[in-house]
């Protein structure tokens, strides 16, 4: 991937003035707010657990050869329910089933894979959620690969987001009572301010234009010769961090391939030391050369 950094030397700031970054202030995720698990696991091993409830309810969860079964009983010295199949799979576990619950409503996360007890990744990996008697478990049907790592209750257990953070975006599989699992939802981070909008080379050989799109999508740079043989093309761009950006997929509009359009993904970086530019395109190594300065054209 083609890094993009910005130097800005600590600053955390985003602009609310367009393009150019002239004027920024800082900004504050929102956050919806969440309801604390509280369940207890009494019982935990690679193949094997149970959580008590609140109200003093135990839910056992055990892989078997058929996949993930589930049972639960009203205290601690009640009989157990009945086996009840949550997922159905001839595919090995991976180690462990994480569970928690808030009030009756209890979430968990499995994955499943012939070598993942290895090592290696699980081919399948479910999200599942009861609530109320407990007789019954909603399980995603898209059969993700992604191991979901965090899980977030809210509106009283109504809700809950299963939640995969990365360097680049954050991916969300939500279930909600009454409805049941939506579809996977990704947002992807926004870029640095300081790197929106167009940019000309000082040489006149090439403009850059940086889109920040809209919240939650992918931002994309256009990338266009202005001297030479004709070349134009598009790329999009993420943030790995507040001031990094890395650039994937670029597709050809019009002409052809030239020099630097694109860059070199791999031998090449841009930076930015502040709002105004300039930004740089410079060949990375021991020796870092920098090979287009380009100055905003806004």
């Amino acid at each position: 991937m083609l890094m993009l950094g910005a130097a800005v030397g600590g600053c955390a700031e985003q602009s609310d003035r367009g393009p150019s970054g002239s004027s920024a202030k800082h900004t504050k995720s929102h956050r919806e707010p969440e309801d604390k698990p509280d369940s207890r696991v009494v019982e935990v091993d690679d193949d094997h657990t149970v959580l008590e409830l609140s109200d003093g309810r135990q839910v056992s969860l055990r892989f078997t050869r058929r996949g993930l079964e589930a049972q639960h009983r009203h205290a601690s010295d009640d009989a157990w329910s009945a086996r009840k199949t949550v997922y159905e799979t001839g595919t090995k576990p991976c180690h462990g089933i994480r569970a928690k619950a808030y009030r009756d409503t209890v979430w968990l996360a499995a994955g499943f894979g012939a070598y993942c007890r290895d090592g290696e990744e699980p081919q399948e990996v479910i999200a599942a959620v009861a609530t109320g008697d407990l007789s019954s478990w909603t399980t995603d049907p898209t059969k993700n690969t992604i191991a979901w790592p965090k899980a977030r209750i809210r509106d009283g257990g109504a809700r809950v987001d299963f939640v995969d953070p990365s360097m680049l975006e954050t991916t969300t599989l939500t279930w909600r009572k009454g409805s049941g699992f939506a579809g996977v939802a990704t947002k992807y981070k926004p870029i640095h301010p300081w790197f929106v909008g167009r940019w000309r080379a000082r040489d006149g050989s090439q403009q850059l234009t940086l889109h920040q799109v809209e919240p939650g999508r992918r931002a994309r740079v256009v990338i266009e010769s202005r001297t030479g043989p004709r070349c134009k093309g598009s790329a999009t761009v993420s943030g790995i961090d507040q001031h990094d950006l890395s650039m994937s997929n670029f597709k050809l509009d019009q002409g052809t391939r030239t020099v630097n359009c694109p860059p070199e993904e791999t031998e090449y970086s841009f930076d930015v030391k502040s709002s105004d530019g300039p930004l740089r395109l410079r060949k990375i190594g021991n020796h870092p050369k920098t090979v287009l300065t380009y100055e905003r054209a806004d």
